[in-house]
């Protein structure tokens, strides 16, 4: 074994919470965040139907204290209260190139823009662009690990899983503070 804890007979814990940009569907194992959905709470049966189907074999409990902490977190980070949202993850889905684009996301900082060639060329895939374009779709916890960041080539905002809107939303709100220096590289 990997050190993962297998798709199978893994408990995920969940709860849907208000945050300052719409509702969210939070999911987590004993070793960290596995889900994490955003829109609006009205489609909740639907945010839980989707992470189901992701993860058929695992058994759920809807227990909003468990996932509490993570919900405290994420409201923290979209209300500009924290300046990052760095939960533990358990990325219990994906496969190797994917979880390679999405550690390499989670290297972004906040305000930070990146375009899709730069992520391939990072992940060490410079013709790969969509496939890398292809690990963003597949990406399930919104947020933590950070599509929205990634743009066009040209600046433009494309393709998320949520929704144009949300990205617009998720890079608007990370506008609001500068930057932190890059540590790519480091």
């Amino acid at each position: 074994m990997n050190g993962k804890p297998e798709k199978t007979n893994v408990t995920i814990e969940y709860g849907f919470f208000d945050t300052s940009v719409g509702g969210a569907l939070i999911a987590a194992t004993g070793r960290g965040l596995c889900a994490l959905r955003i829109g609006t709470l009205a489609c909740a049966d639907e945010k839980l139907a989707d992470v189901r189907r992701e993860f058929p074999d695992a058994v759920f409990r809807e227990c909003c204290p468990v996932v509490q902490t993570y919900a405290d977190q994420l409201v923290a980070f979209l209300s500009g209260r924290a300046d990052t949202f760095q939960p533990p993850l358990d990325l219990l889905a994906g496969t190797a190139f994917q979880r390679a684009v999405w550690d390499e996301l989670q290297r972004t900082l906040p305000g930070e823009r990146i375009s899709y060639t730069e992520l391939a060329a990072r992940v060490g895939r410079p013709n790969a662009v969509r496939a890398v374009a292809g690990a963003c779709a597949s990406n399930g916890v919104a947020v933590a690990v950070p599509c929205h960041r990634v743009l066009r080539a040209d600046g433009s905002l494309s393709g998320y899983r949520w929704g144009l809107e949300w990205k617009r939303r998720l890079l608007d709100l990370e506008a609001r503070t500068p930057p932190l220096p890059s540590t790519h590289g480091k």
